[in-house]
């Protein structure tokens, strides 16, 4: 990942990052004076968590199927970045995603905001996804399994 910051590696402050590494307007955030620093922090949450998707949503779109070892040592790789959350495999048909066959410790529900993606992203209405959440995000609680909702 070349010379990204130690902050990066896990949460890390939002103020810090536009201080420290991002441009904030058309001036560098570090050249502005503490009071313009201020205001155009202020509203933005403290921290970011970053969640890496890659395993779980770039694996999906590989024409091949990529074994399980060369997924394993993908995984590995990704985690000795220092990300503290990677997003593995999902729950879905392997007919139609047949690159994400194996177990979990999280689960995450994705939801849609419109009916159209609703129907291509998942095959199923706005209202008859709510109803296969509920019944997903009930059995992870069953087996003490965090699940976290997207949409």
């Amino acid at each position: 990942m070349g010379n990204v910051p130690s902050a990066v590696k896990h949460c890390l402050s939002y103020q810090q990052l536009l201080r420290e590494h991002l441009w904030i307007g058309d001036s560098v955030a570090g050249a502005l004076d503490p009071a313009q620093e201020t205001s155009q922090l202020s509203g933005l949450p403290e921290f970011v968590k970053i969640v890496e998707v890659g395993p779980r949503d770039g694996l999906q779109n590989e024409k091949v199927i990529v074994p399980t070892d060369i997924k394993i040592e993908f995984i590995n790789r990704l985690s000795q970045t220092g990300l503290s959350v990677i997003e593995v495999t999902s729950f879905v048909s392997s007919r139609w995603v047949p690159q994400v066959a194996a177990g979990a410790t999280e689960i995450s529900v994705f939801g849609a905001a419109s009916e159209s993606f609703s129907k291509k992203n998942i095959n199923c209405s706005i209202e008859e996804s709510m109803g296969k959440f509920e019944e997903v995000v009930k059995s992870a609680r069953h087996m003490n399994i965090p699940a976290r909702g997207y949409l």
